[in-house]
């Protein structure tokens, strides 16, 4: 008796632990599945650069898919409001939503611009010295003419000494890139092609002492730099050109997500 005891004993032991077992992983399962719903989208995706081979890690993500710009990333604004591009860079005229972030040329003398500069009001920010950064946009304009004078660039914190890296610059309506450092400004010319009106991927690679310009994952530009790899942080704008102008809906600037890798 004492023996069918202890197997019964045991049965029900063994019965238990099978059971705890079960609940354990599917609380398991439970909590893997909220941690990975409250993950922020970048860890979840295995997002590579466009058209760029390598084994890349990503280091900065915004898809743009909330209603209002992260503040944690970006400031809404150059320094407070200050100039860039010929006017003064309004947050009214930033805005988030539809999956895209927006930026407005109001009027004549007001524009707008959004920055990851860690020194300015972004609350982290971003900066980089090496690696890859992205952004899909669409330029306001049609075909060949693009309107005012917006951009997609990277600067460092003492300018010009510590470069920058002009990916995509309207300038007389053409798409261009250039580069600026303590030696002077360096254009690297127009990028052939119909930008207007339509979303692209502009890349920038940056390497030890060279820069790389990519276009829907296609190498375009290559020049060297010599501002010592300096960090540089992430800026995306709307100003004023003397030709082609546009304002209001016919200004803006969609961005559909920027992103780096190192």
């Amino acid at each position: 008796m004492k023996r069918l005891t202890t197997l019964f004993a045991a049965a029900a032991m063994a019965a238990a632990l099978s059971l705890t077992a079960a609940l354990g992983a599917v609380a398991a399962d439970v909590d893997s599945a909220a941690i990975a719903a409250a993950r922020p989208a970048s860890t979840q995706s295995a997002e590579m650069p466009l058209g760029v081979p390598g084994a890349w890690t990503q280091t900065f993500d915004d898809e743009f898919n909330g209603t209002t710009l992260d503040r944690n990333k970006w400031s809404r604004s150059w320094f407070g409001g200050s100039r860039a591009n010929q006017v003064k860079t309004d947050p009214k005229n930033v805005s988030v939503g539809g999956g895209h972030l927006s930026l407005k040329l109001s009027n004549s003398g007001t524009g707008a611009l959004v920055s990851s500069n860690p020194k300015d009001s972004a609350k982290i920010g971003y900066e980089f010295r090496t690696g890859y950064v992205e952004a899909r946009i669409s330029f306001p304009g049609k075909g060949k003419v693009l309107h005012n004078f917006p951009s997609w660039w990277t600067t460092g914190q003492s300018w010009p000494e510590t470069g920058e890296n002009d990916i995509a610059e309207v300038i007389n309506g053409n798409l261009t890139s250039n580069y600026h450092s303590g030696s002077g400004s360096h254009p690297q010319g127009a990028i052939p092609g119909y930008w207007g009106g339509q979303f692209h991927t502009y890349g920038l690679w940056r390497k030890d002492n060279v820069s790389e310009v990519y276009v829907d994952g296609v190498k375009v530009k290559s020049f060297r730099t010599d501002d010592g790899n300096a960090p540089q942080y992430l800026v995306l704008n709307v100003g004023k050109a003397d030709t082609s102008t546009a304002y209001g809906k016919t200004s803006i600037v969609k961005v559909d997500y920027v992103r780096a890798w190192k």
